[in-house]
């Protein structure tokens, strides 16, 4: 008898717990939605180069979509997953190219309507590059990704 009261006390427990968590985990959900999120689009188009960047914001998470179309390069497809700090967004991008998988840094410097990519020494770890000093970034005015309309 001690030992089926055990057992029905255990259960009991474990259904407490259960249920903490369930509440923790649907109170955390509402936070999240809660917080507003917008989203961006920008574009460069040259006479025969694009590059288009698609940006969702949650805070000062950002997380989005960039191409890189270059006339005679390989097309870039990929996503990005970083964060803004200022008018800076460091994000690491993943995409494909030629089927083949890769990762690096990027960053892009806000001016008003405008990103401006930024370059800089960058070194390899584990088959991702990054750049070696964020915080000296040169960011080329040379192309303007300008706010567009997302499609």
């Amino acid at each position: 008898m001690k030992i089926f009261n055990i057992l029905i006390l255990a259960v009991l427990l474990a259904s407490c717990n259960t249920q903490v968590k369930e509440t923790e985990t649907s109170s955390s959900t509402i936070a999240n939605k809660d917080e507003p999120s917008s989203t961006n689009c920008y574009l460069y188009a040259g006479a025969a180069d694009t590059v288009s960047l698609n940006l969702t914001h949650l805070g000062d998470s950002v997380t989005g979509s960039l191409i890189y179309n270059f006339k005679e390069k390989d097309k870039n497809t990929g996503t990005i997953n970083g964060r803004m700090n200022g008018n800076i967004l460091l994000a690491e991008y993943t995409f494909l190219s030629e089927g083949v998988q890769s990762c690096r840094q990027v960053a892009f410097k806000l001016e008003g309507d405008k990103f401006i990519e930024g370059y800089g020494e960058s070194y390899s770890r584990n088959d991702r590059f990054f750049f070696k000093y964020p915080d000296s970034l040169n960011f080329d005015s040379s192309f303007k990704l300008r706010e567009t309309d997302c499609q």
